[in-house]
């Protein structure tokens, strides 16, 4: 019996969205239905205030802990991570809406590049001298469905990891992809 209730219990907890994630699953299966069963992970306006933390980040100039943009152009801005997995850990986020690694064209190859270039650059600034070399550096995307923010970013980590676990978290695995891979992957559709 407590095999049981803990993995139904375990189903819930997987299966369960934030509250703005239901609404966006409850639109795209409308906007699927329209269309006769063909998904689409077509680009989504920006979110209204205080849907997408990114998105106001990006709108309001400013980070939520106060921390400085550390590169802004007229594609994307750079920023330090809240809740940095490594010594040095910086976020490249575009200023279009993108929700994810699914949400992407073979038309953004050129944007996702321009991010790891600019995830390159910011990394070499930020990182100093004494930190590990650019070649023991990460840049990457999560991929559906673990992704912690609805809103596309490119993830630069320069070791060391603050844990084993968050060093296995930015594994070119299934639920993490290099830069370089997405961007061999979109411009080959």
């Amino acid at each position: 019996r407590r095999e049981a209730r803990s993995r139904s219990a375990f189903r819930g907890t997987r299966t369960a969205l934030p509250a703005g994630g239901r609404q966006r699953k409850a639109a795209m299966e409308a906007e699927e239905g329209a269309r006769g069963g063909r998904a689409s992970p077509a680009v989504a306006s920006a979110p209204e205030p205080g849907q997408c933390v990114f998105c106001d980040i990006i709108r309001n100039g400013k980070t939520s802990d106060g921390s400085p943009i550390l590169h802004e152009d007229e594609l994307c801005i750079a920023i330090t991570d809240i809740r940095p997995a490594a010594a040095h850990h910086i976020l490249v986020l575009p200023k279009e809406h993108l929700a994810t690694t699914a949400s992407l064209e073979q038309s953004h190859w050129r944007l996702v590049q321009h991010m790891l270039k600019v995830g390159m650059r910011t990394m070499e600034r930020q990182k100093g001298s004494d930190a590990a070399p650019m070649a023991l550096c990460k840049f990457g995307f999560h991929q559906p469905p673990f992704n912690s923010v609805d809103h596309l970013h490119l993830h630069c980590l320069c070791p060391p990891y603050r844990s084993i676990l968050h060093s296995l978290k930015y594994k070119s695995l299934p639920w993490f992809i290099s830069a370089e891979a997405l961007v061999k992957k979109l411009s080959m559709r």
